[in-house]
């Protein structure tokens, strides 16, 4: 048999990208595959465990499992940004503990999650009034509107299908997801809406959310992958198809 010899690739021949997803996710891959094509970007994913049902206390509970859902990555990886994909779970465990638990298992130059990507996109983007929607519960749906009100974001109207299963807020129509957003929209003044929860399906129909409000329209996979994005230095307007994505990752 021959031997051969081979050459390697640099390191850095890539950006790469880490998310962490919950196992009851069956949303934010597809989305973020959608967000990311065409650029230059290596994505890897790692699963943590989740109980169905979305309580106070079983986001809380996957703190735990974050530095093992880490450790699953390849053993050599070292990330531009790694994204932790719960926006609910982010605020209930704490973006300070999440980054620590993180780096605790593999080098990474900066770490997200949905909800401090969804305040640094409204704050990026000016937008003082907000429209809310989510399929939580009111009590976990309500600290999360608390949590932007604490950054200054006042949120003028909020809205949630209180469905506490997440296997079934991954199957949440997106035509119900659109004309919920429409609706509460017209309510009061806002300068966008914000969907959260990274199981919902919004990607596709953001632009249609958009051109029906005239305003900025915004999901938990979106803002992460924008500021995974910021943080990595990717530019989405390389991006094929950048303009069918929403108004934010034009900025």
């Amino acid at each position: 048999m021959q031997l051969l010899n081979f050459d390697t690739l640099p390191d850095d021949h890539i950006t790469k990208l880490g998310l962490i997803v919950l196992q009851s996710d069956v949303t934010i891959e597809d989305e973020f595959r959608f967000f990311f094509d065409g650029l230059p970007v290596s994505l890897m994913v790692s699963r943590i465990p989740f109980e169905n049902e979305v309580t106070v206390e079983t986001l809380k509970q996957m703190e735990g499992h974050i530095s093992n859902s880490m450790s699953l990555f390849p053993i050599d990886a070292e990330f531009n940004c790694v994204g932790y994909g719960c926006t609910s779970g982010a605020l209930h465990i704490g973006h300070a503990p999440i980054g620590a638990l993180v780096n605790e298992a593999r080098t990474t130059q900066a770490v997200t999650n949905p909800m401090l990507s969804a305040v640094t996109a409204m704050q990026h983007i000016d937008a003082k009034k907000i429209a809310y929607l989510a399929p939580y519960s009111q009590e976990v749906s309500q600290t999360m509107v608390d949590e932007f009100e604490r950054n200054g974001i006042e949120v003028a109207v909020s809205a949630t299908f209180n469905e506490s299963q997440d296997r079934i807020v991954g199957r949440i129509s997106p035509e119900s997801i659109k004309q919920a957003s429409i609706e509460i929209t017209k309510q009061k003044e806002v300068d966008a809406v914000f969907v959260s929860c990274t199981n919902m399906k919004c990607a596709q129909i953001i632009p249609e959310i958009e051109a029906a409000t005239g305003i900025v329209a915004t999901s938990s996979n979106q803002v992460l992958a924008w500021h995974m994005a910021k943080l990595a230095n990717i530019k989405f307007d390389s991006a094929s198809s950048v303009l069918e994505k929403g108004r934010l990752l034009q900025c």
